[in-house]
């Protein structure tokens, strides 16, 4: 498509930004209220929760664990704690002196590190079968939580009554099991935010009918550890039906699932106005490399980035692991997945985490910046790599169309691509392909927004699928940051960033949006492509 936008145009592209992430806006049936501040969160699994602290292959958690958290960028931590075996399952239900001490410890090293505290009760395992006669026992041993932190801030420390309810705990009990714990709390802690899980281990399908108690101060969460075939492969304690080992992440199944998950927590948010978070994700680490495992996380916090919804990563350290305690390092890759930057990154002010090298003053190697374009990438965390007023890419494909579509509504200039693939293959056999003007260099941070909707498409949900690669355009067309988006059928704004794993000279730099993965109709307007950031949107 011929098509280049007036310099003009670009100010619509600022505005739009200013005024939006990339999100897939729904209206909400209901006012949504301001969801837990849990922001970018991590457990320490595999610590307070197993039988005896650190078993599992776990470590004793130190005050040092929780000042290296805070500096490695996170918000908040969320403690499992199992109490069940250290309290009486008698009156007067007494919590073990010595424990209660040992977990108050740990929660004031990281209220004192400034961090957000999730403490909960985790594998209270009695309860999971026989709800009705535990649920006194639960309560009691709240009541001696509660009393105990009674006096801690309640904008930084919150409840969890009962991790990943399951078996017979399930949503015809929940409220009535829960009852005693949410009445014990409520007597020391009037206002303090309780949260709650649904049934089936608190799974993303849980949402659509988690029953919460008529609380002003009660907030929901949802796990997410799908496909259970990749994130569990090999996990000895789901036996006897034990995901095997080899199992790859990231086809176009797995993205589509990922996006549905993303659409639940929005029909769920719309339906309710209560917005949750995700308690735990992540991979077991037995047959999963880190870097397999940090584009899983990578995946799913892109994907749930536009909910606006915190994040608790799983886990610190041991199964699962982003710090491996052994050698006193974080796994590379795993905190960039996230968004948090890594050894030779900074932070700028807009939040853009970039690498050494970038910065003012500095533009990307080989860059000729097109004329009047000065100002405006002035307003951006990063330097331009991509001309915006361009819609002028190259598409190929044998069952791919393409035409000019030219509309005032259409966001960010007016103007958009529309592509029509009529016959599903691999993504990358059809494609738009989005010229560079400097070149890509290893080891710098770069990132495509892009206005897109879904037109048509034979995927059951209706999206369209749009793969998002940073690649040389020449034999052997090797690149980098692989992402499949689902695209909904409203204007919205898409957002890719990676770490580039080398260097692409600017003759051959591109962007390619692969279509060719399904039969569909999608129209993909402006775009910005930038390096020294990870994202456009403020």
């Amino acid at each position: 498509m011929k098509r280049t936008l007036p310099i003009t145009s670009l100010a619509a592209i600022a505005l739009a930004l200013a005024g939006s992430h990339p999100a897939n806006a729904q209206e909400s049936a209901a006012p949504a209220s301001a969801g837990l501040p849990v922001g970018t969160c991590i457990n320490m699994g595999n610590s307070l929760e197993p039988p005896q602290e650190g078993e599992w292959g776990g470590s004793n958690i130190s005050q040092a664990d929780f000042a290296r958290i805070k500096a490695a960028g996170f918000d908040t931590v969320r403690i499992p704690v199992r109490w069940h075996n250290k309290s009486m399952n008698t009156p007067p239900y007494t919590v073990d002196p010595e424990w209660m001490a040992r977990v108050v410890e740990v929660v004031d090293w990281a209220l004192e590190a400034d961090l957000n505290v999730i403490l909960n009760s985790h594998h209270f395992d009695p309860i999971y079968d026989d709800p009705g006669a535990v649920s006194v026992w639960h309560g009691a041993v709240w009541t001696q939580i509660a009393t105990r932190f009674a006096d801690r801030r309640e904008d930084k420390l919150w409840f969890e009554l009962e991790n990943e309810p399951h078996n017979n705990l399930d949503h015809s009990n929940l409220l009535e099991t829960l009852a005693p714990a949410l009445a014990a709390v409520r007597a020391s802690n009037p206002t303090r935010p309780v949260i709650y899980g649904g049934e089936n281990w608190s799974g993303i399908d849980s949402l659509a009918t988690l029953p919460l108690p008529d609380d002003a101060n009660v907030y929901p969460t949802f796990h997410y550890y799908d496909p259970f075939e990749f994130t569990h492969q090999g996990a000895s304690w789901t036996a006897p039906n034990i995901p095997p080992p080899g199992r790859k992440f990231g086809n176009v199944a797995d993205r589509q699932q990922l996006a549905g998950a993303v659409e639940k927590v929005r029909a769920y948010i719309a339906r309710t106005g209560k917005v949750p978070f995700m308690g735990e994700t992540g991979a077991y680490d037995l047959h999963v490399s880190t870097a397999e495992r940090a584009e899983y996380h990578r995946a799913v916090t892109q994907a749930f980035a536009p909910t606006g919804i915190g994040i608790c990563m799983w886990a610190y350290t041991n199964t699962y692991p982003f710090y491996d305690h052994k050698s006193g390092v974080w796994l590379a890759g795993m905190r960039d997945a996230i968004g948090l930057a890594e050894p030779g990154q900074v932070t700028t002010s807009s939040s853009a985490a970039v690498s050494e090298g970038d910065g003012p003053g500095q533009r990307p190697k080989g860059q000729r910046l097109p004329q009047g374009l000065e100002s405006f990438e002035a307003q951006l965390p990063g330097w331009l790599l991509n001309d915006p007023t361009s819609l002028a890419w190259e598409s190929y494909g044998p069952d791919l169309t393409s035409k000019a579509v030219l509309d005032e509504t259409i966001p960010g200039g007016g103007a958009a691509t529309r592509f029509q693939n009529t016959k599903a293959a691999e993504p990358w056999s059809a494609a738009a392909n989005i010229p560079l003007i400097a070149d890509v260099e290893k080891g710098r941070r770069v990132v495509i927004g892009f206005w897109a909707r879904a037109v048509g498409s034979s995927a059951e949900i209706g999206n369209a699928a749009i793969g998002v690669r940073f690649q040389q355009n020449a034999d052997p067309y090797p690149g980098f940051g692989d992402r499949m988006l689902s695209v909904g059928p409203e204007w919205t704004f898409y957002e890719v960033s990676a770490t580039a794993d080398r260097t692409i000279k600017r003759k051959t730099a591109i962007v390619a949006l692969q279509l060719g993965g399904q039969e569909q109709t999608v129209e993909i307007g402006q775009a910005i492509v930038l390096v020294g950031a990870s994202s456009i949107s403020p």
